[in-house]
């Protein structure tokens, strides 16, 4: 899911490392919001089956390998070998043999004049400038589905550690650029918000490093010891730590 090259590589591969074993995994369920979006996206006038796929950032493969089970074929790329691991591994428990993954970030992947039906972008700090944009726009000859921060991300209790911290809280509406981008080009686009609320418990041990990393994440750095401090107020009777989660996605499609 991760973009970084150069002097930050090292930093995001590591931080992608950190994160892939608590990352979202692919649902074989149509009640789930991946499978509410992809019907959105089939409504959208997009249709899967038959088509070559780039997914861009594919992480764990939430979104690829629900694509897969209607494309001819789906290449994922990613920076994060973790997070590809569990794409390979969740794709052979659902029987998807069709999936190609490689390790790269999207800024330096060559595409060599290469063209794939649809790309595909979702959740993902690599496709984030005009100049991934443009990218994207290039290895696509049909369409392309974009997923994005639609302005609101809220983890409780992290929300309040960096609060307490007077830091500034950072703004999660990435697909406010993206349409930026769409508008200056002239390109017609179709788009829908989506908001979703759900719960997580982690035992305290737990839920300090899961603090420490959402923070380290958005550049926010605490201490340890302030974040255990902190988080005594929400330890539930069990000792166990409830996180309320509220963020709000934005899909965007467009063709060609």
């Amino acid at each position: 899911m991760a973009k970084g090259t150069g002097r930050d590589h090292e930093f995001m591969l590591e931080r992608w490392k950190k994160k892939a074993a608590g990352y979202p995994r692919y649902k074989n369920s149509e009640d789930v919001i991946e499978a509410q979006i992809y019907r959105s996206i089939n409504s959208a006038g997009v249709d899967f089956r038959g088509r070559s796929v780039l997914d861009v950032g594919c992480g764990t493969g939430v979104y690829t390998i629900r694509i897969a089970k209607d494309a001819a074929k789906v290449t994922g790329i990613d920076i994060s070998k973790e997070m590809l691991d569990i794409l390979q591994e969740d794709a052979a428990d659902n029987g998807c043999e069709n999936i190609e993954t490689i390790i790269s970030p999207w800024d330096t992947f060559p595409l060599d004049g290469r063209r794939w039906d649809i790309t595909v972008s979702t959740m993902t700090p690599a496709v984030q400038t005009f100049e991934d944009y443009e990218k994207v726009y290039e290895s696509a000859s049909e369409a392309v589905v974009y997923l994005g921060w639609g302005g609101k991300r809220d983890v409780e209790p992290v929300k309040y550690i960096a609060q307490k911290s007077q830091i500034k809280p950072v703004l999660f509406n990435n697909s406010l650029n993206m349409k930026k981008w769409l508008d200056g080009k002239g390109f017609r686009y179709y788009s829908e918000i989506y908001d979703e609320e759900r719960y997580k418990h982690m035992s305290f041990e737990e839920a300090v490093s899961y603090c420490f990393e959402e923070l380290e994440t958005n550049e926010v750095f605490a201490l340890r010891g302030d974040i255990e401090r902190e988080l005594q107020r929400f330890v539930q009777e069990d000792r166990s730590v409830k996180f309320k989660i509220d963020v709000r996605l934005e899909l965007i499609v467009y063709k060609k």
